[in-house]
């Protein structure tokens, strides 16, 4: 298995140098990454007290090229993110791979086909320069797996006149990178961004989809997503708040929310809330210091199934390819949030290379 794996990543580097020099001169090929290395140091839960682990929680490689007539394909891999339970090796996927259409658009349109990021999540990740150290310090919808990094479909994007910011609408199968979705039903979301009061911004999305695996009744996946910031020179305010909606069993199966117990609910829709708020201060132009809040509320029925975390911390630019990090976070949970709910927190030194 781990041949066939090295053969499979080996032709497919063989086919795209291939491509790349057919079509065009390989050094119009542009290759990029980024590599996190992380050390943690455990304060609760109480039997992990003390201990100190070292991971490289994510390995990106970026490769994004040109073809004919301004249309570009990208491709991004991903590994050390999940590692295999048997060999305890590290794991490589495709994270996202597209191609970039806009030689038929008119000026400042663009039209992805294939794995497309999540443009919900590739824009929030813009103002939020801390997601190097782990499942914690991601955006909310990927932390707590509302959202996926990419999935199969096709967007359009586009800008509103006169400076008012921009607008996409996206189709996909709506089960994120990790799934084969061959079903009927299909997620779709539109989201637009106001850049027209800068330095305040505001930026909406709506998703609509349903799960093929459940009854009609109770299927249905929404997300109302807003976001609103005001991003200075020396620094940035944001707050963003969510609505969802999903199958209680789907939330069980998938892990979303962070793991809550909706057994009880099960065969039923179950909505949720939260929020989140991050602030970063420059105190100098290389050093920052940043936190971040958030309340999420995965069932509105329920007060005692809620969730707080807290991140904060300072970070320094080394140089201008390599950031470092030292954060303290703390989850805490309602007392009936899953069946023992055990509050965590943490101290992280995090260092980002890029590349």
């Amino acid at each position: 298995m781990r041949v066939v794996k090295k053969i499979k990543i080996c032709i497919f580097l063989t086919i795209l140098s291939g491509v790349a020099s057919s079509a065009f001169a390989l050094n119009d090929v542009s290759i990029s990454g980024e590599m996190d290395v992380v050390a943690t140091l455990h304060n609760l839960p109480t039997r992990d007290q003390g201990t100190l682990a070292f991971s490289i929680p994510s390995l990106l490689l970026d490769v994004e090229g040109p073809l004919k007539e301004g249309n570009e394909f990208f491709v991004q891999l991903e590994s050390s993110e999940n590692r295999d339970a048997t060999s305890k090796r590290y794991n490589t996927q495709l994270r996202k791979g597209y191609l970039s259409l806009t030689s038929f658009l008119s000026p400042q349109s663009e039209v992805r086909l294939g794995l497309i990021p999540d443009f919900w999540v590739e824009i929030e990740k813009e103002g939020w320069d801390y997601s190097f150290w782990g499942m914690n310090s991601y955006l909310p919808m990927i932390r707590y797996k509302y959202s996926s990094w990419s999935d199969l479909g096709v967007m359009y994007q586009t800008e509103f006149g006169d400076d008012w910011g921009l607008w996409a609408i996206s189709a996909s199968n709506g089960e994120g990178l990790d799934s084969d979705e061959l079903g009927a039903r299909k997620e779709f979301q539109i989201l637009a961004g106001i850049t027209k009061a800068a330095p305040i911004y505001f930026v909406i999305s709506y998703v609509q989809g349903a799960y093929d695996l459940y009854d009609n009744s109770f299927n249905a996946k929404t997300r109302l997503l807003t976001h609103l910031s005001y991003e200075a020179d020396r620094g940035t305010l944001a707050l963003e708040y969510y609505q969802t909606k999903d199958p209680a069993n789907a939330m069980t199966t998938l892990g979303i929310a962070g793991g809550v117990d909706v057994t009880a609910l099960a065969g039923t829709s179950v909505s949720g809330q939260g929020a989140s708020l991050f602030g970063k201060l420059k105190v100098s132009q290389k050093w920052a210091l940043f936190a971040r809040g958030d309340s999420l509320n995965p069932v509105k029925s329920d007060s005692k199934k809620n969730l707080q975390a807290v991140m904060a911390g300072t970070s320094y630019e080394l140089t201008s390819d390599v950031m470092m990090a030292l954060s303290y976070d703390s989850t805490q949970y309602g007392e009936q949030f899953s069946v023992s709910p055990r509050d965590v927190s943490r101290f992280v030194f995090a260092t980002r290379a890029v590349f």
